[in-house]
């Protein structure tokens, strides 16, 4: 255990430096505190399975409690955004423990940012332009396959550059950075197939589910929290297809069920940051098995190195909130021949994306 509390308070203090700091400094403060705390992190050791990026998942058990109470005092400075959250975080922790427990044991972190299809966007936009064809849109990690609906979303990213349905319900905002804009297709992509793999997946008309999702958004996060509610309102007129359990094994039965007349295109945003190295090894062998029979196309929205198919970006991100860029790249396979390309760094979260593709950049 000595070592595992260890692992976690490493991870706390990055998660702190590069994403907390200035974005959401509630979380902060209590990362910060909790990596000092190793008597609490050993007892989080012992009840949560290894395989969960746990400290995360603690601090979204935490909140689905405070999101029931809102008199209580951590959910007043968790609304307000003023005082010192750690002490009564901890006390929390300390007084419901055995329920915090339950859920680091039978939940999941599901943090599939809505915002993120401000990137997938462009991305799908490419990768169709590239083959030509309609796209099989498989995504892997989709937690309640909300951006699988990215084509019944609104877009603005500014200076009247506009995407989607002006009358959408989900409407994203996105800042661009540096000096490319992002391609914005004049109609969306075709997608002839939509579904989406996850060992845990969230079923959008269970009201249960959709309150834990809405506990794994940040505090403060307000427009995050009305665009999610939007977006399960819009999942629930149509509920996405998802197929429950591993994506290594499930992978391959989903691509040979997609039409031949459609190109399959496997979708992450911050899904393989939670599989060992081994995993994204088969994950990728599974991909390039299937390309060597038929065309196939992977967008992932990862931190740099983690995706098999990205090649490393030719800059750093633009601008100080570089250090919490997520990596999207393209990897094409069309007639036995294998293309990849860095497309974008995009805020983790949506907020902006800096185009790095001088050959596919917008007007």
């Amino acid at each position: 255990m000595t070592a595992r509390v260890a692992e976690f308070a490493t991870f706390l203090r990055a998660w702190a430096d590069t994403e907390l700091a200035g974005y959401c400094p509630l979380y902060e403060t209590i990362a910060r505190a909790l990596a000092d705390d190793t008597a609490l992190l050993g007892r989080v050791a012992v009840v949560a399975p290894r395989e969960k990026i746990v400290p995360v998942l603690l601090f979204a058990a935490v909140k689905s409690l405070v999101d029931r109470e809102p008199a209580g005092a951590l959910a007043r400075i968790y609304a307000e955004g003023a005082g010192d959250p750690w002490p009564p975080f901890r006390a929390l922790v300390d007084e419901r423990f055995e329920e915090i427990a339950e859920l680091l044991r039978t939940r999941r972190t599901q943090t599939n940012e809505v915002g993120r299809a401000s990137a997938v966007l462009p991305a799908l936009a490419v990768a169709h332009a590239r083959l030509g064809r309609p796209l099989a849109l498989v995504e892997l990690g989709p937690s309640a396959g909300l951006n699988l609906l990215f084509d019944r979303f609104a877009y603005d990213y500014g200076g009247g550059r506009v995407a989607g349905d002006p009358a959408a319900t989900v409407r994203l905002t996105c800042e661009p950075k540096g000096p490319l804009r992002p391609p914005l297709p004049a109609v969306m992509p075709p997608i002839a197939m939509r579904c989406g793999i996850d060992l845990d997946p969230v079923d959008v008309t269970d009201d249960a589910q959709c309150r834990w999702l809405e506990a794994c958004l940040w505090p403060g996060a307000r427009v995050r929290a009305e665009r999610l509610r939007a977006a399960l309102a819009l999942a629930r007129q149509d509920p996405p297809l998802l197929h429950r359990g591993s994506a290594v094994e499930r992978l391959p039965a989903v691509l040979d069920g997609v039409p031949p007349d459609t190109v399959p295109c496997v979708l992450t945003t911050w899904m393989l940051a939670y599989l060992s190295r081994d995993e994204r090894g088969a994950l990728a062998r599974v991909v390039e098995v299937v390309a060597r029979r038929r065309d196939v196309a992977c967008i992932t929205g990862e931190f740099t190195g983690v995706s098999p198919w990205t090649p490393p970006a030719p800059r750093p991100a633009a601008g100080a909130d570089g250090r919490l860029a997520t990596l999207v790249g393209l990897s094409v396979w069309r007639a036995g021949t294998h293309e990849a390309r860095a497309l974008c760094w995009m805020h983790s979260h949506g907020g902006w994306i800096d185009w790095l593709d001088a050959e596919t950049s917008g007007a």
